[in-house]
């Protein structure tokens, strides 16, 4: 009985361990640790999009620029908002990304969205605006050397199974003399398009249903 309780509590720490959580407050990023205490870390009114690291070390967020509007009526840009990763040990803040228009699709760094940590928390992935069909995903170490991945309308990074590290990315393909669709791909960190799953719907949601599907697969 009592190898039974502490199999319980030990479980319900290492669950505990992992229920923290980030989110945004009047422009402020507010973090909840495992216990429930919430601490604001930003007060600059223009912060979003925060993400926590794997390690649970480390809070990845954009700032919007002073005089950028949050909204942008441009489907191929958005406002400009650098990307920044504060440490929670002592809430040190580096600037990874300074958002920049460019007239090159692969190179804008301009709506940035989607923030999302690499397995090992060592990359940082996100999605900007792009084509007219179709937007940009880009990755940065955490060290700097940003990079454009690969066209994607939605990504998500792979964390079980066979294809673990890479990513589930929705493109918009056109096939000959028979229109266009949407298929979920599996592509490789590097780019490399791995495996093409096919269509999981044409919602929000069909990248999820996809990398459920994926991170299935031993």
């Amino acid at each position: 009985m009592k190898k039974t309780i502490l199999a319980a509590l030990v479980a319900l720490a290492a669950a505990s361990a992992h229920a923290q959580s980030v989110g945004v407050q009047w422009g402020n990023i507010v973090y909840a640790s495992a216990t429930g205490e919430r601490t604001v870390l930003t007060d600059t009114g223009a912060d979003a999009s925060p993400v926590l690291s794997p390690d649970g070390r480390l809070v990845a967020f954009t700032r919007l620029r002073q005089g950028e509007q949050a909204e942008s009526g441009d489907p191929q840009s958005g406002p400009l908002a650098d990307v920044y990763v504060m440490r929670l040990a002592d809430h040190h803040v580096t600037k990874i990304v300074s958002a920049a228009h460019s007239n090159d699709p692969t190179a804008e760094l301009s709506g940035i969205r989607s923030l999302t940590f690499s397995v090992d928390g060592a990359t940082l992935y996100f999605e900007t605006p792009a084509w007219a069909v179709a937007g940009a995903i880009h990755a940065v170490p955490l060290h700097g050397g940003q990079r454009f991945v690969t066209d994607g309308n939605g990504f998500a990074v792979v964390r079980h199974g066979k294809y673990v590290g890479d990513l589930v990315v929705q493109k918009h393909r056109y096939m000959s003399g028979r229109g266009s669709w949407n298929p979920e791909v599996i592509v490789s960190a590097a780019g490399k398009d791995v495996r093409v799953l096919g269509e999981f719907g044409d919602d929000e949601y069909a990248v999820g249903r996809a990398l459920r599907n994926v991170e299935a697969q031993q």
